[in-house]
């Protein structure tokens, strides 16, 4: 699963980028999550290991009883300002 968006880079421009969740950390304890997003100039730069130019962090209330990675996605989209088309 990822997105694609335009977003700011670490490089100061902003860019059409390919988006993946790194990692999440989650507790089921009533607690927020965090997730690690990371974004390459494109897919292709992704699965050739090139680095990442942008990182976000989003958090986020998971419901612990659903697969985690949906949520996460739906709570970086849900970022003021940010639009994106799953790819």
């Amino acid at each position: 699963m990822a997105i694609q968006a335009t977003v700011p880079t670490q490089f100061g421009e902003d860019r059409n980028c390919y988006i993946r969740l790194s990692n999440i950390e989650a507790s089921n304890h009533g607690m927020p999550a965090t997730a690690l997003f990371r974004a390459f100039l494109s897919q292709a730069a992704f699965e050739a290991g090139s680095h990442y130019v942008a990182e976000f962090n989003v958090e986020f209330m998971p419901d612990v009883s659903q697969p985690l990675w949906p949520q996460a996605y739906a709570a970086l989209v849900e970022q003021e300002g940010f639009a994106a088309t799953e790819v």
